[in-house]
């Protein structure tokens, strides 16, 4: 029972195969030769001796695979969040770092003022990015999430220096229990958004709406298209990985043309969200 067990939980399947047939081989000839006359009658319980610790090894070791998978799903999880944090945090502000720096390129023999405002720009812009990025690695490691909604106007100020003028619109009755991880989640979605007009959009304003529900916050971000300039869904992995965010919280995500401008919509429900 012993070299059973240990087989079918330690061992190879196919070793373990190999142990338990041994093992019933050996108790069906001691059946044979003994001096009880049980007959055929005395396989079942000469069988029960191998197959009983066999299935319990096997369960066994059924259930540390499946914890094992578990943990390396919940590891993958993880590393992916921290890939789209990242992701995020230097996308947006590389982004914004470019356009001040075209800025005081084109500015820098005809207006050297304007030139001096753009570095300055993007010198705080680089100490902004750098320390959310160490705010997001350190959320990470403590499992607490550190941006929000309420750090729209800091965005919506980075963007303004870069050229772009954001406009936000609110409707609705905020709530003041919003979830975390929806609050993170609707914040990453407009800097990604945001993000993509200055790589892609070919244009010098965009509008952030926030919808309020009951249950659940809408998002909208809205640039115009100059013919046939503008942000692609195909472009990057922003799209993606504003669409995983979305679906990670069981809500709904869009982004495409509509007639002249660019869109992205996102519906986060609030319940069961923590």
């Amino acid at each position: 029972m012993i070299a059973v067990y240990s087989a079918a939980r330690h061992a190879k399947p196919r070793d373990a195969v190999l142990v338990a047939s041994a093992a019933l081989m050996l108790l069906l000839v001691h059946l044979l030769v003994s001096d009880r006359d049980l007959g055929w009658l005395g396989v079942v319980p000469v069988a029960a001796w191998v197959v009983v610790p066999g299935a319990l090894g096997h369960g066994l070791r059924l259930r540390e695979q499946s914890a094992r998978q578990a943990r390396a799903e919940a590891l993958a999880g993880e590393r992916l969040r921290i890939a789209q944090e990242v992701h995020d945090v230097v996308g947006h502000g590389l982004a914004a770092i470019k356009m001040q720096a075209d800025i005081a390129l084109h500015m820098l023999h005809r207006r050297p003022g304007q030139a001096e405002v753009a570095l300055t720009a993007i010198s705080e812009t680089s100490e902004q990015a750098l320390a959310e990025l160490r705010a997001a690695l350190a959320a990470v490691r403590g499992h607490d999430l550190v941006a929000g909604l309420a750090r729209l106007d800091d965005l919506r100020r980075r963007m303004a220096e870069a050229g772009v003028v954001v406009r936000v619109h609110v409707t609705g009755d905020h709530v003041p229990a919003m979830p975390a991880a929806v609050d993170l989640a609707g914040y990453r979605i407009v800097q990604e958004s945001l993000t993509n007009v200055l790589r892609h959009g070919h244009c010098e304003k965009a509008e952030v709406l926030l919808r309020y529900a009951g249950d659940s916050l809408t998002i909208t971000i809205a640039n115009p298209l100059d013919g046939d300039a503008g942000t692609s869904p195909g472009v990057g992995s922003g799209i993606a990985g504003m669409r995983a965010r979305v679906q990670a919280l069981g809500g709904e995500f869009m982004a495409g043309r509509y007639e002249r401008r660019f869109e992205v919509r996102a519906r986060l429900p609030f319940g069961g969200v923590s």
